[in-house]
């Protein structure tokens, strides 16, 4: 699977999924980051809360990425 990333900008989070596998339980650490875990124990996908203000400056090119590929992922299941 390719990993994707996606960014909420009502709640302004930034999701990457790195794998798709049968999810267990998620982790949250106290900087506002979301860990999901499968049940065998991988990282499939990570969130980031408050994403503009840890994406700020030239890195902030990782959200308008995220956009542009959410956008097109959308794009092609509605076209299926």
């Amino acid at each position: 699977m390719a990993k994707q990333s996606w960014h909420d900008k009502e709640e302004d989070i930034l999701g990457i999924q790195l794998d798709k596998a049968d999810y267990w339980k998620s982790v949250e650490l106290p900087n506002g980051i979301v860990i999901d875990i499968s049940k065998d124990g991988k990282i499939i996908a990570i969130e980031i809360s408050n994403a503009k203000k840890v994406f700020s400056g030239e890195a902030r090119k990782v959200i308008t990425a995220s956009d542009t590929h959410k956008t097109k992922i959308i794009a092609t299941a509605k076209n299926r």
